[in-house]
């Protein structure tokens, strides 16, 4: 049984008992995680600076996250390559992890296991009844920079649809015809002339990818009056698909019938190109595209010829295949592109507060604390 200590770092309770953390997979939040935990034992002061980096961090805040769960404390942290038989072995105290399932068998490996703790809100992956018979907490932490991501997606559909740029360069450069022009009463519609000009509401927006950023951008895109198609590798239950809102669409049956596309597959190797010359062709000449996933997935010479064949009517991307930007991609002079420099996610040190999180969490099952997000 973990106690609590009245020894306190960096205001953490740290635990009397020793105790086992495992991280089942491997990312960039799961690996900040580990810097946090193990400091530059196992994730190297360069990589952490340099995932930060334009903006300035101080390590020692990131690293202070993990008070309570140093070596020191009595935690042992086991490395990334111990994962692979961590389904058959072991005798973990607590599981971290991002994506994958997490099944009775694993539970049964780990007889002392007091908590799972997956880092976003989705908690399908889990089976949460084996956890509650096992007496196995489970909580799924929230990410706040998934949801900006949603946020952003929109925000460029919106800013295509109502052309944004455009009408913000005509307003500043004067730009109107004063023939045609007759304000009323110093109210003047549309004095720059843009055409045509079109919203969310009664739209069809097809989601390519209802993961965690799908599903919370079809809640989003639905309260704006959309209709939201959704293709996936696996389809939702009808029950789901009624809670959301959404319609199955097989891929070419969305690209054909949406008002917008937003790219929000995983980034697989299987994915890699998904959107090409024959994509952008499937979809309507009116449509928009949306690409606030991962540059790689979408083959960007044959967006800049959709767009300057005018197959599409314009695209929004926050991601690249090369990032920063490369000076001569045929992106930069492609026309009705809006280009953002991958900030949908929010500041980059916001995820210190998402580690941060899952974090405390640890801390709290093995001193006797509340644990927060708990689904089971």
């Amino acid at each position: 049984m973990v106690g609590t200590s009245p020894a306190m770092t960096g205001g953490a309770v740290v635990p009397t008992t020793k105790a086992t953390l495992a991280i089942l997979d491997d990312d960039h939040i799961l690996r900040l995680i580990r810097y946090a935990i193990s400091g530059a034992g196992e994730v190297s002061e360069d990589w952490a600076r340099g995932f930060f980096l334009p903006e300035e961090v101080d390590l020692a805040h990131v690293r202070a996250i993990g008070d309570g769960l140093h070596a020191a404390d009595g935690v042992t942290l086991l490395p990334l390559a111990a994962s692979a038989t961590l389904r058959t072995q072991g005798d973990l105290d607590v599981l971290i992890f991002r994506r994958g399932a997490i099944d009775a068998a694993l539970m049964d490996a780990h007889p002392r296991l007091k908590l799972i703790q997956r880092i976003g809100a989705r908690a399908d992956q889990i089976d949460l009844a084996a956890a509650q018979a096992r007496g196995i907490a489970v909580s799924c932490v929230p990410r706040p920079s998934l949801q900006l991501t949603a946020e952003h997606a929109l925000m460029l559909m919106l800013a295509l649809a109502k052309r944004l740029p455009e009408a913000d360069v005509a307003v500043r450069a004067g730009h109107y015809d004063a023939a045609r022009v007759k304000p009323d009463n110093g109210v003047a519609y549309n004095w720059v002339g843009l055409s045509p000009l079109a919203g969310l509401y009664g739209a069809a927006v097809g989601i390519v990818g209802l993961g965690e950023v799908g599903t919370m951008l079809a809640r989003l895109a639905g309260g704006f009056g959309a209709r939201v198609l959704y293709c996936n590798r696996t389809r939702l239950s009808d029950e789901t698909e009624r809670a959301l809102g959404v319609h199955y669409r097989a891929l070419p049956d969305l690209l054909a019938q949406a008002d917008f596309v937003s790219l929000n597959a995983s980034n697989l190797p299987d994915n890699a190109g998904l959107a090409d010359a024959a994509f952008f062709a499937a979809m309507q000449r009116t449509a928009f595209f949306v690409n606030t996933s991962r540059g790689r997935m979408v083959d960007e010479a044959a967006l800049s010829e959709a767009l300057a064949r005018g197959t599409i009517a314009g695209a929004g991307l926050d991601v690249y295949a090369r990032e920063p930007l490369a000076p001569d991609s045929p992106l930069l002079k492609a026309p009705n592109l809006i280009l953002t420099p991958h900030i949908a996610g929010g500041s980059r040190t916001g995820i210190i507060d998402e580690a941060a999180a899952v974090l405390a969490n640890c801390r709290a099952v093995l001193s006797g604390g509340e644990i927060k997000y708990r689904v089971a």
